[in-house]
């Protein structure tokens, strides 16, 4: 197969990212509250996630200017207002955290390596990425698994040569 040229790279992660940056957030929100409590089911169902209670958990994709703040509660996750301040922010770009959620690459691989960076309280950063880990990918649901499925194919195809997602 032959090189994808960098500027088709930069022109893909930009065309990605682009209903983040235009969908209002009070849009997202109800979405992304739906799709982690699907997402989280089980572990919510289980009392795995209480030592999430009363903490708030900035996810940021830096390229794909994605900014969502999110809270456990006992009946499931609530996205925030954002301008609250977080207890932990993981942040990152798009091509890693599709690499985390497809399984593409090994979760502490991309967090030793800072592709994937956790700030603020570290300790509940490793347990919110140790879950995620856990997860089991059939949990996620059907529409966000074909997303993330054809996200982590584009990625593949549009990898340079060196096998990196970067």
């Amino acid at each position: 197969m032959l090189p994808v040229p960098e500027f088709v790279r930069d022109t893909a992660r930009r065309a990605i990212g682009l209903p983040a940056r235009v969908i209002p957030y009070g849009a997202q929100k109800p979405l992304l509250q739906r799709a982690l409590n699907q997402a989280f089911r089980e572990p919510l169902q289980e009392g795995e996630l209480e030592f999430l209670e009363g903490h708030c958990i900035r996810i940021r994709i830096n390229d794909a200017g994605v900014d969502w703040l999110i809270a456990a509660t006992e009946t499931g996750f609530v996205a925030l207002e954002r301008e609250r301040p977080e207890d932990v922010c993981i942040s990152g770009d798009l091509w890693d955290f599709t690499l985390l959620a497809t399984r593409r690459a090994d979760p502490d691989t991309l967090f030793f390596q800072r592709r994937i960076r956790i700030e603020g309280d570290t300790e509940l950063g490793l347990a919110v990425k140790n879950t995620m880990d856990g997860m089991d990918w059939d949990d996620l649901p059907p529409p966000l698994r074909h997303v993330l499925r054809g996200l982590g194919q584009v990625i593949e195809r549009l990898a340079p040569s060196s096998g990196g997602a970067h």
